[in-house]
Order: C-alpha cells, then structure tokens, then sequence
C-alpha cells in the first residue's frame, strides 16, 4: 500500500525560510536541501509525481534530525515533522543505510529482552575491540539486568499515593541507574511505585526509519497497558517518549496515555526539591529539543536546579541548540551529527561548568560520546539523578 504524503500541508508552504532559522542541519551544511523548506517542497513535488523515489532524495528526507525546532516556527501552521515522517514511510525502501536498522526494528518488536541479551554478549566480546580501533562509535555499555526486571510494585510504609513508571528503551537497557533514582526519590516521598512489565518502546524510532504500522502497534500496546494502572501519575524520563505519547499517539491511535508526565512537570507539580542541599558545584543545562521544542518545557529544569542549595547555576550559550544527537540520525549521519555536536561540547567548555545536566538518556549519550572524542572534563548527569543525590546523598 501506497504511503500518502500530507500534501494539503506541503501546499501551505510558502517558501518564506522562517523554519530553516533554527534547523540545525541547515545551519550546519548551508544546503537548501538539508533544510525543513527543501524538505517540504521536495516531499510536495514527490507526491504531485513530479519527483521520483530515489536514494539521493531518500537521504536528504532522512537527514532530518526530527527535533521539531521549525515546528511551531511556521507562520502557514504547517506540522512539518508528520510531513517529514510521511514522507519517510513513502521513501523508506529507497533509504539503503536504513535497510540493516529497518531489519533489526521489524525483529525487534518480538522481544527486545532477548535481542539485549544478545547484544550485550556481542558487545563485551567485540566492542572495545572495534572502539579502539576507531570502527565504531560510543555506545553505551548495555546493562546486564534491565531496569524492568519483572512486573513490580515498590511498596513502602505511609503511603502517600502511587506513581507508575514509563522507562523508555534507553533508560531501561542503557541507564537502569536512571530509573533507580527516580525510584528511589518516589519512595522516600511515600509513593508506591510500579513499574511495568507490558510498557513497550514507544514507538519512536520506528516512525523514524518509515515503519508506521510497527510504531502504531506499539502505541496501542501500550495504551492498553498503561491505562488499565491505577496511577496518580506515568512518569517519563525520556522528552522523547513524552512527546511521542502525547503529539503522536492521537494521530496514529486515536487515543493517548491519558496521564503521562514528564519528569520536570511531575518534580514541580509535587515540590519534590525544596529544602535540598549539596556540596558547593558549578553547573549549566542542556535542553533537549523534544524537551525544549515538543513539549515546550524549559523553564522547570532550571527552576528546579536553582532551588538546590550548594548548586550554582550557570547558563550556557545557546542552551537550546541541539547536541546532535536525533536517534538514529547519529548513526547515519555521522559527520553532521559530529559538527553539530562539537559546538555543544564547545559552549559547555565556555561555561566552565563542573557539571552538564540534562533531562534525556538520548543527549547523555551524544554528550559522552563527544566527551570521549574531544578529551574534555566534565561530568554529564540526568537531573533525576542531581534530585536522588541531593536526597540521599
């Protein structure tokens, strides 16, 4: 079946630039066809036929980072992420780098436990072998028990309500201690906490690499799921997977997980800092596009890292510019993903900053990768984890 592109929003477009303003890609390579406008007018004359699937078109659609920074830049009202994802479907078969990922994604959706397993046999073996050598890029080490160890709930004494956990692949297979944290701040304020087996991943880089029915099976899956658990709250540490389950999931189900959070509203809306101190650190903040652009949260973090006693606050230059990292646009666009990286790494240096805090698994990843490469000295922390700190010492 066919892949229609949203062409009612791709003829909106009345080639103004606004969007590529902000659009790192574009920013990076000066290259009208790396920018959202020749994106959306590529795709547009893609669907009035007047441009044909090909690999060379395939790349400039995919070399999309999906960040979601020209979004609500456009004065047309064009959502020209979904017309970027419309398009991916349409041209997934023509995208060659994507075809091995594609593959594993499709296999992966039987059970991604034992493909980690695997994985993290493959990795022990071979990986710091092939790093070294410079054959492969920074990967994580995978954890050798999931932070979804089993379907559980975390009961303490003097309940004061229960919360649920949404880990997210990253958190669960590549940052457990993650998850840890944000338990262990949910159980010292007298939340019980569950966390659940049936979450599966949300969907997100599926949609990336074109496979639409995948990710929408996975989105119901996990409406299903999360909306059967008695919860005050789902809390998300991932801007990634907060966004997808409350932008995409109405699109592609209909419906959505009806009380997602993300970790800064929920640290906010329940005063879970105040009166919180640590030794005296210098520190500065790295917003997440899917943090800062899709769900328009920028103001929480710092909030909250500044009622820290012992925390000083600095800004960092262009906080809000991406780190590079985009999922899978990382692994098939090293080169730009490098060059967007560096002037991150570049602006955290400037701040002098002890400490670089973030709010997602993804960022941390792209930020030590760049870390290791450039030799820089600098520790890189999820804010859940500065919060369990600074409570438990």
């Amino acid at each position: 079946m066919s892949q229609s592109i949203n062409i009612t929003d791709a003829s909106k477009c009345v080639r103004c630039g606004i969007c590529k303003t902000l659009c790192p890609t574009y920013l990076t390579t000066l290259n009208e066809t790396m920018g959202a406008r020749g994106r959306v007018a590529m795709l547009g004359e893609l669907d009035m036929k007047r441009l044909a699937p090909s690999r060379a078109l395939a790349d400039m659609i995919y070399s999309c980072m999906l960040c979601g920074a020209c979004k609500n830049l456009c004065p047309a009202g064009i959502n020209i992420p979904e017309v970027i994802y419309n398009g991916r479907a349409a041209l997934k078969k023509s995208f060659d780098r994507g075809r091995l990922l594609r593959g594993a994604l499709k296999l992966s959706t039987s059970g991604l436990d034992n493909i980690f397993a695997v994985l993290s046999v493959c990795q022990k073996l071979f990986y710091g072998h092939l790093y070294r050598a410079g054959l492969i890029g920074y990967v994580p080490e995978i954890a050798s028990t999931p932070f979804k160890k089993s379907h559980q709930v975390y009961k303490t004494i003097n309940k004061t309500g229960r919360m649920a956990i949404f880990a997210g692949c990253s958190v669960n297979y590549f940052y457990p201690n993650i998850g840890e944290s944000l338990s262990n701040i949910l159980l010292s304020k007298g939340y019980e906490v569950v966390v659940f087996k049936g979450e599966v991943c949300c969907g997100a880089p599926f949609r990336s690499s074109g496979l639409e029915e995948e990710a929408l099976k996975l989105a119901e899956k996990n409406i299903e799921h999360f909306n059967k658990v008695r919860a005050e709250a789902i809390i998300s540490m991932c801007p990634t997977c907060t966004m997808v389950i409350r932008d995409q999931y109405p699109r592609l189900t209909g419906g959505t997980i009806n009380n997602i959070m993300d970790i800064n509203e929920f640290l906010i809306r329940y005063d879970i800092t105040a009166n919180l101190e640590v030794d005296p650190t210098l520190v500065t903040y790295h917003d997440p596009c899917h943090l800062s652009y899709g769900l328009g949260i920028r103001d929480k973090p710092r909030d909250i890292l500044k009622r820290i006693k012992g925390l000083e606050f600095v800004e960092m230059r262009h906080a809000d510019e991406c780190c590079g990292f985009g999922g899978l646009f990382s692994m098939h666009f090293k080169d730009v993903s490098k060059s967007i990286g560096r002037k991150k790494i570049e602006n955290i240096l400037h701040s002098e900053a002890d400490t670089v805090i973030t709010s997602c698994p993804g960022c941390i990843t792209q930020l030590e990768a760049l870390k290791r490469e450039t030799g820089s000295e600098f520790e890189i922390r999820h804010i859940v984890e500065v919060i369990d700190e600074a409570m438990h010492g």
